[in-house]
């Protein structure tokens, strides 16, 4: 009878049952597993936990409304009101011009303002769009434009030009204008990239 307690003994030392290979227990939501216990619900939506915006974005400085308003940038290297321009060819068949007397400030009698720009080397063609609005010029409420102009730039172009001219038969009236630009093939409020600004003034 002892030896046959001996051979149990032995035997059981030989094949321990171990805690670890036994199956887990059932995972319980309250415990603390792996510290990750707190990823047993879904995380709060971010509007729940702060109802009210953070100061960044209620900064006005961010509102990137007020840069349409500001002379066209981005994909412009340089753009600029002109009386006139000149043409020339680049070793790429491409066309370039050049402004001729740039201005900002236009007499009456003007027979048409020009809008002359150069762009970064692009490898897509798009099309420039130009609308004139007479500002504050007597007879216009500012909110119509009277002339619009594109300008299709292909691969080989890195600059162009738009002509504008006057709201009305009698021609230029003195005041002040508006010309929005745009980069696209519509005109709205995604593309437009700016604004350029001439007053006309009374013949002397």
């Amino acid at each position: 009878m002892r030896i046959c307690s001996l051979i149990l003994f032995f035997l059981c030392l030989a094949d321990p049952v171990r805690a670890q290979d036994a199956p887990p227990a059932p995972f319980s939501p309250d415990e603390i597993q792996h510290g990750f216990s707190q990823f047993d619900t879904i995380p709060a939506v971010p509007e729940d936990m702060a109802p009210d915006p953070l100061d960044y974005y209620k900064n006005p400085a961010l509102d990137s409304s007020g840069l349409q308003d500001e002379t066209p940038g981005g994909l412009f290297l340089h753009i600029t009101l002109a009386e006139s321009f000149e043409e020339d060819l680049d070793f790429r068949r491409g066309h370039r011009y050049y402004p001729i007397r740039p201005t900002e400030e236009f007499p009456s009698d003007a027979l048409a303002v020009h809008v002359v720009f150069r762009v970064f080397k692009h490898y897509s063609a798009y099309q420039v769009i130009g609308r004139l609005f007479p500002e504050k010029v007597p007879g216009f409420s500012g909110k119509t434009f009277t002339d619009e102009e594109i300008v299709y730039l292909a691969l080989e172009d890195e600059s162009g030009y738009l002509k504008f001219f006057a709201p009305s038969q009698e021609g230029w009236i003195p005041g002040l204008y508006r010309v929005d630009i745009f980069v696209g093939f519509e005109a709205n409020d995604v593309t437009r990239m700016g604004t350029l600004r001439f007053t006309v003034t009374p013949k002397a």
